[in-house]
């Protein structure tokens, strides 16, 4: 479901600072373009705007370091300078997005505005302006008591980007189509929403991107060419530290497993069946259950207690990965796409990917074994 085609009013200059990727937002920002007789090319080649320029790249690295995104800031958005800069970083800090071209950087980006604005929306004060918020993503939202009710129709499309039965429809309360976003162990009723909101803002975002990335004229991405270096430099360089791989050599992982912990690395959302299969294949590997939860901690909805409890059943009832045909299936399997050649996999009689491990580590040991094996026809010396 798209967003509503007329978003609430929302005038208030310190919310749309506040939040610059709103819809309600795009009028402010293109008033302070205005206002400043600055077009794209000054807001990344004028000189007095080093400070919003500044402000853009430690959003977009507080996007690709940390998972949740710190929500404060220094600028004081109360102001009319503040607000300006607010606004214009996060459009400098999209504009350095769409100039790499990166789909990695994207989902982290993206990943990192969403992440600041469900912090953000879960603590707002109980002013109306939630309401306002959440109407904006959403084609309903009502209030009763503390807990706040969605359309049926919303909760269905955004709910299966997360993980968790908290998430499930089954065991939400229902009522007359309306669903009840009940407070959980360590959350308001309002932080749910929030949470729920985030997969609405991360799409929209990406999407916004993507068609920028589109018109996007080379010669003006040429001259971000540097702040795009610098930035792809440290996710390829954040993406080689963050996972931790264990005592398995990872040469004798299969493609699907690869592709797999790949994926979650570079904050692409898996499917239910590739994450239960990391997790089940990581048990049978000798992997312990906290390593295998550092798998999915750039997932777009990690949640660490979440994830701990799910990787714990998994363990716990030891869970058989699944087969070749079930990854297939679930678009798992990278060669059955075409995306990889891999030969082993190409033998009919491989159906299973401990088969595939299991050739792997023999095949590396005997070669191992055969380069230790000392030379019978050389000299003794």
């Amino acid at each position: 479901m798209p967003l509503p085609l007329t978003p609430p009013e929302l005038a208030d200059a310190v919310l749309l600072a506040r939040y610059p990727f709103l819809p309600q937002a795009r009028s402010a920002i293109r008033g302070h373009m205005q206002d400043n007789a600055l077009d794209i090319v000054g807001l990344v080649e004028a000189e007095w705007l080093e400070e919003v320029r500044e402000r853009g790249r430690v959003r977009l690295i507080e996007s690709i370091i940390h998972k949740n995104v710190d929500a404060a800031t220094t600028i004081d958005i109360h102001t009319a300078h503040g607000q300006m800069v607010e606004s214009l970083s996060y459009l400098y800090a999209m504009l350095i997005v769409c100039a790499s071209y990166d789909e990695r950087l994207l989902a982290r980006w993206a990943e990192g505005e969403s992440s600041r604005a469900d912090n953000l929306f879960g603590t707002i004060e109980s002013s109306g302006n939630f309401g306002i918020l959440s109407q904006t993503y959403l084609s309903d939202s009502r209030q009763e008591g503390d807990n706040w009710w969605i359309p049926m129709i919303d909760f269905i499309e955004l709910c299966p980007k997360i993980t968790g039965r908290y998430w499930r429809l089954p065991n939400r309360p229902l009522r007359g189509g309306w669903v009840e976003m009940s407070p959980d162990v360590n959350e308001s009723s309002q932080q749910r929403l929030a949470r729920l909101i985030k997969e609405r803002i991360r799409s929209e975002l990406i999407s916004a991107c993507r068609e920028r990335m589109e018109v996007m004229d080379e010669d003006f991405a040429a001259n971000l060419a540097e702040e795009v270096g610098r930035v792809v430099g440290l996710l390829q360089h954040q993406a080689i530290t963050e996972v931790s791989f264990t005592a398995t050599n990872e040469s004798d992982w299969p493609p699907c497993l690869t592709e797999i912990t790949t994926q979650l690395n570079q904050s692409v959302n898996v499917n239910h069946v590739g994450r239960v299969f990391l997790a089940s294949i990581s048990r049978v590997m000798g992997i312990s259950q906290e390593q295998t939860a550092a798998f999915f901690v750039n997932a777009p909805d990690f949640s660490e207690e979440t994830t701990r409890y799910q990787v714990a059943h998994v363990f716990e009832h030891e869970y058989t990965p699944h087969g070749c045909g079930k990854l297939q299936i679930n678009d798992c399997c990278p060669v059955s796409r075409g995306d990889i050649g891999d030969t082993l996999c190409a033998q009919e009689w491989l159906n299973h990917p401990l088969k595939y491990l299991r050739i792997k580590q023999r095949n590396r040991h005997r070669d191992e074994a055969a380069e230790a094996k000392p030379d019978e026809n050389q000299t003794p010396q």
